[in-house]
């Protein structure tokens, strides 16, 4: 099977997975990042159509802010499709806004995507609870690197983890790079594979004091996985009165 076919079928049950989470814990419980949004506390026993329609609608409001998605609107809502009717109701609008835009990363952005757009990055996603530990930090700075734009430059990035000690999951694990010439580096602290929140708190500044106008922001699709966009303070101002999304500078 094709690896881009592999991940074509894999997405709708990971999306169940978590959809199946929402339905049983709420984030408090999880200990996670909340989601950022607007909505309800619960959808209301939202139904298959009325998922359908948000997500098209979305997807519409998104391209007019130069997201465009249109391309896998319908492999978006085939992924929703797939959810049992008691998940949907209990899943709230942050949530299902949260999977929308996760989903559109996994189809549109990933190296395993079936339609890999031709279109530069606009944001991306990731796990909080990582795989590759000894490079958690430096694919995070190349994926900031790869939305940041023109104007912000990152290189020299080198990851230490000398002092982390994986049986135990604890330790400092250094992260170094360059932005626009300027050295940075950031010491995380170790908890299994679980990534440092901090370093997203010290990428915002690092973008706000190499750029003139743009920030770090983020969101979440209310379980474990973060959105992260690079953008000015007037585009997250457009997106949350167009589409309800309200992204936050960590």
């Amino acid at each position: 099977m094709h690896r881009s076919t592999f991940i074509a079928l894999l997405i709708p049950l990971i999306m169940l997975a978590i959809a199946m989470t929402f339905r049983y814990f709420d984030n408090d419980s999880m200990g996670q990042m909340p989601s950022a949004g607007v909505g309800s506390l619960y959808a209301n026993g939202i139904t298959q159509k009325e998922v359908t329609i948000i997500v098209y609608e979305q997807i519409t409001k998104l391209k007019e802010l130069g997201i465009d998605a249109t391309s896998v609107a319908d492999k978006i809502a085939e992924s929703f499709a797939s959810f049992p009717a008691e998940i949907l109701e209990a899943m709230d609008t942050n949530q299902i806004n949260g999977m929308i835009l996760t989903n559109i990363d996994w189809q549109l952005y990933k190296d395993e995507a079936a339609e890999l757009s031709n279109e530069p990055r606009q944001f991306f996603c990731f796990d909080m609870e990582c795989m590759d530990l000894d490079t958690m930090y430096t694919t995070f700075v190349n994926s900031v690197a790869e939305i940041a734009g023109d104007d912000l430059v990152f290189t020299d990035i080198s990851e230490d983890t000398s002092k982390v000690d994986y049986e135990s999951g604890t330790g400092t694990q250094t992260i170094s790079f360059t932005c626009n010439g300027k050295l940075y580096q950031y010491s995380a602290t170790v908890y299994y594979d679980w990534f440092d929140v901090g370093m997203l708190t010290f990428m915002n500044d690092v973008i706000s004091e190499q750029s003139n106008d743009k920030h770090m922001y983020v969101t979440s699709d209310g379980y474990q996985e973060c959105i992260v966009f690079c953008r000015t303070e007037e585009w997250a101002a457009r997106l949350m009165e167009s589409t309800g999304i309200v992204l936050e500078q960590p």
